[in-house]
């Protein structure tokens, strides 16, 4: 399963936050399973988001997805550079978070 099938899947039986804000709150709550996030996005609050992750273990996907094809993937109308993953549903995004580094390249 890519990224955005596994997104798919998160969206209809997990649970996610979209946006810089929100998923660095779930990150310092230490609800966040995973998160997310666009190469395209700001360099500055990627490093940043990168940082607190690691500190506090979180998995960091960097996907090459633009914003607006990861709003797509998530069926929402809007474009964002942050997802953190809640509740990973049925969705294998947990198996592959660690080993694949395929999605990083998509």
């Amino acid at each position: 399963m890519d990224l955005r099938q596994s997104l798919q899947v998160i969206t209809r039986t997990g649970s996610l936050v979209v946006g810089f804000r929100e998923t660095m709150r779930k990150v310092l709550q230490r609800k966040a399973v995973a998160v997310v996030a666009s190469a395209h996005s700001s360099p500055q609050l990627l490093a940043r988001l990168q940082v607190v992750a690691k500190a506090l273990d979180v998995p960091v996907i960097v996907t090459e997805l633009t914003p607006s094809e990861l709003g797509l993937a998530l069926r929402k109308p809007f474009s964002t550079s942050f997802i953190a993953v809640v509740d990973a549903g049925s969705s294998d995004i947990l198996d592959h978070v660690r080993s694949e580094t395929a999605w990083a390249k998509e």
